[in-house]
């Protein structure tokens, strides 16, 4: 299946506005961490509740037609890789007590069925994929389209390896037309990359989360439940 109604939802302990909520998603999205912890402060104590259950709210339930993402609070620094801000949210998350409720949270899938690890996978953030393993994130779960955050992350490395690959070859050319009757010092050009030999960012997201031992935990729970499904 596909599409919101099969996303896994995340239980709203507190029914926050349309406008709280955007405000809560703005300060995430634009690394305001100054404005979130203001904005956090200001609806728990409207709601007479922790901040905690304020972050775990924080969902864009607004509909697919009219511009709703599905996203939780946690997708945007993930994203973004703003680690500061991720880290706020996932600390004021550790302190509530049912653990369910925040795994499924911080496991949250927006109409794409894409988690905030996806999103930090795909963008190669690997901080935020650390502090988000670190809290709970299965990176077995997979999107609508049937990808996990390690296939993300890989087809980034892919990406960022044929861009590469592409601008070498555009810059050996410039290079060659640049010396055509002229007098270059050909140690120039022959110099290595400073970056050649360097693991990519994506590259270095797909070794962590297959080499960590809660992302390998997860792997193999992934696979042994397929096969007891065959």
């Amino acid at each position: 299946m596909s599409g919101p109604s099969s996303t896994q939802k995340a239980a709203v302990p507190i029914p926050l506005s349309f406008e709280e909520i955007d405000d809560l998603i703005y300060d995430a999205r634009a690394g305001d961490l100054e404005a979130l912890t203001t904005d956090l402060a200001s609806q728990a104590a409207q709601h007479s509740c922790a901040e905690s259950l304020i972050v775990a709210s924080a969902i864009d339930t607004e509909d697919e037609s009219e511009g709703g993402t599905g996203s939780c609070v946690l997708h945007f620094p993930a994203a973004n890789g703003n680690i500061d801000i991720l880290n706020c949210l996932l600390q004021k998350l550790s302190t509530i007590e049912d653990t369910a409720l925040r795994t499924a949270f911080v496991n949250h899938r927006n109409y794409s069925g894409n988690t905030p690890l996806h999103w930090a996978a795909l963008n190669t953030h690997l901080a935020c994929v650390k502090a988000l393993v670190e809290a709970g994130a299965d990176i077995a779960v997979k999107n609508d389209a049937g990808h996990d955050a390690v296939f993300l992350a890989e087809r980034a490395a892919w990406d960022a390896a044929a861009e590469n690959e592409g601008e070498g070859e555009a810059e050996q050319t410039q290079e060659i037309e640049m010396t055509i009757g002229e007098e270059e010092d050909q140690s120039q050009n022959q110099q290595p990359s400073e970056n050649a030999g360097e693991m990519s960012a994506g590259r270095q997201v797909v070794e962590w989360l297959l080499g960590s031992e809660k992302g390998a935990a997860g792997l193999e729970s992934s696979a042994n439940a397929a096969e007891g499904a065959a």
